[in-house]
């Protein structure tokens, strides 16, 4: 009976043994399979935050890159984010300031309050005179709290901020002016010619009819100002078309001093006349250009001539020509009465004399320099222009040496 009773006893707790460690290792199994749930969902997390980082990196370096302007400000106008464009543009960094340290035109802080006050998309025009003149477009957007939460969370946590990014436009208005001072200036520069012969025909049809002396004199100058006129229809044809070309870069082989000797040949009455001459100083290794030869020669036409008119009589023309590295260099100088400094940053603006009245009666159009500086820039050169009154001007022009 014992016997039996310890068996059965030992049967009985081997069972239970057995039992409990079927049942032990079924939580084991169902903990490690949570556990590798818990391991994968955590894996996943991270993956999740790298790409949040990732997007975030990529996010502020976008901001960072941008050219314009841009500014998060939240109710009280203080900054909580700004690029560096802004920071270059005022010259200090705003991130935690107050917009007002940085700008402080009461149109644009009205603006930009109210734009967060209504909710409402803003822009103005903004125009800052130092350190140089420069003109913005303003456009202020309002920015809900999500959104406004990814760069900093405001105090009350619930107060929407404003973006604010200012676009350069003065190219734009300085494209514009330009224009309407061209047209401005070809409408007088063709109207005062145009009077003057409109005069003449009136004079010829009517008291000077029958006076061959008067009718002699008076067709001379009507064929000045006919020539005149010729002469500005010419540039601005060629202004044009140079403009149009400008993009692309010529590749043809051009000997600068060849030109300039043929230029000079072609002046050679101009100069005597005034009794002058051309000096051409080259070394005789000097390497080709790489240019159009058409428009090379219409440079050194241009500035010769200018020279040969403004140079004081019984001086010589200097043209000299050198290699500077890769580049090579053409100077044209002339010893007349100089352009004070203030002119020299405008000389190569179309129309634009530093003695008008003078210019005119020597026959100039006020685009000879203009279309120097196109044809330069589309030979990816350089036009430098040093002068000094009393003393001369010295015209250098700069081109790449050609390749094959």
């Amino acid at each position: 009976m014992n016997e039996t009773f310890l068996a059965g006893l030992a049967i009985g707790v081997g069972a239970s043994g057995l039992v409990a460690w079927l049942i032990m290792r079924k939580r084991d199994a169902k903990a490690r399979r949570r556990l590798g749930q818990v391991r994968d969902e955590l894996e996943a997390a991270q993956v999740t935050l790298k790409q949040a980082a990732l997007e975030h990196t990529a996010a502020e370096a976008l901001v960072e890159s941008l050219p314009a302007p841009l500014y998060l400000v939240d109710v009280n106008l203080r900054v909580l984010r700004g690029n560096a464009a802004g920071t270059s543009l005022i010259g200090k960094d705003l991130n935690g300031r107050e917009f007002s340290d940085g700008f402080r035109q009461p149109e644009l802080l009205t603006t930009v309050a109210q734009a967060i006050t209504d909710g409402k998309s803003l822009s103005m025009r903004l125009e800052l005179p130092v350190p140089v003149e420069r003109a913005y477009l303003v456009q202020v957007e309002p920015v809900k709290q999500d959104a406004a939460s990814e760069f900093e969370e405001t105090e009350d946590g619930g107060v929407p901020a404003a973006l604010i990014m200012m676009l350069d436009i003065t190219p734009v208005l300085r494209t514009e002016q330009l224009r309407a001072d061209f047209v401005a200036n070809v409408s007088h520069e063709l109207r005062t010619p145009l009077t003057s012969l409109i005069g003449f025909i009136e004079t010829l049809r009517g008291p000077a009819r029958d006076d061959m002396e008067a009718q002699a004199r008076f067709l001379g100058i009507m064929q000045e100002q006919a020539d005149r006129m010729y002469r500005l229809i010419a540039d601005l044809l060629s202004l044009s078309r140079i403009e149009m070309e400008e993009h692309s870069v010529p590749r043809g082989r051009v000997d600068l001093p060849l030109i300039a000797q043929k230029v000079s040949d072609g002046l050679a009455i101009k100069a005597r006349d005034r009794n002058m001459k051309v000096v051409i100083e080259a070394p005789a290794n000097l390497p080709p250009v790489a240019g159009d030869e058409d428009q090379l020669t219409q440079v050194l036409q241009n500035l010769i001539d200018n020279a040969l008119k403004y140079g004081e009589q019984n001086t010589d023309v200097h043209v000299r020509a050198a290699v500077n590295g890769e580049m090579v260099e053409l100077s044209v100088r002339d010893h007349g009465q100089g352009i004070p400094r203030e002119h020299l940053p405008r000389l190569t603006e179309r129309f634009y004399r530093v003695d008008a009245a003078r210019s005119r009666e020597m026959g100039g159009t006020g685009l000879g320099l203009a279309i120097v500086k196109h044809i330069v820039n589309r030979h990816r050169g350089k036009l430098t222009i040093t002068s000094k009154p009393s003393y001369g001007s010295t015209f250098t022009i700069s081109f790449p040496v050609w390749k094959k």
